[in-house]
């Protein structure tokens, strides 16, 4: 996702980075870092972090450049690698999350959808072809003819063949929802 936001991410700062003795407090009480790894943490972050703002105000009016990573805030010096501050961001603002939350409802709406139907389309499909091996079993027991259970046998091979297809077709169609399901905990 950040390569979305910023194609450039994890190349931003390829030199000396400063972090102040706020970040590394910030660091300590938001990351359970230990004081005198604080610095190294931070840095070790930010190196990958992406662009989100080139212009950001604090509270005070400080301006600043604003990256993330893993869903943490640094807010750097305007022009220069000195970090003033980092927090954990985990909500966003409503003008952003609304529609997003809008968006993966309709997704996750739409993989369930398409499991139901699907998942309805193959156990149909099953179910005829019970019907049908155990109408060409039934046959084959009946009849006396070599060619006739010779044929009933080879119908019943494929009906087997196809059923285990069809078991595959479902637990793929099980798996993409799975995976579509696992996306959207990125998003909670």
């Amino acid at each position: 996702m950040s390569i979305a936001i910023d194609p450039k991410a994890g190349t931003h700062f390829t030199g000396k980075i400063f972090v102040s003795p706020h970040a590394c407090d910030r660091a300590v009480e938001h990351f359970g870092v230990e004081r005198a790894k604080a610095p190294m943490h931070v840095m070790d972050m930010l190196r990958r972090a992406s662009l989100i703002s080139e212009h950001v105000i604090d509270e005070e009016g400080k301006p600043g450049r604003m990256f993330a990573y893993r869903r943490t805030v640094f807010i750097v010096h305007p022009s220069e690698s000195t970090v003033y501050t980092l927090y954990p961001q985990h909500k966003a603002n409503e003008v952003i999350r609304n529609p997003i939350e809008r968006l993966i409802q309709r997704a996750v709406k739409t993989a369930e959808r398409k499991e139901k139907r699907e998942v309805k389309r193959i156990n149909v499909r099953k179910a005829e072809l019970a019907v049908e091996r155990a109408e060409a079993e039934l046959r084959c027991i009946k009849s006396e003819s070599n060619r006739v259970i010779a044929e009933m046998n080879a119908r019943i091979n494929e009906i087997d063949v196809e059923l285990r297809n069809l078991a595959r077709e479902l637990i793929e169609v099980q798996r993409e929802k799975t995976n579509i399901m696992k996306s959207v905990v990125a998003y909670v």
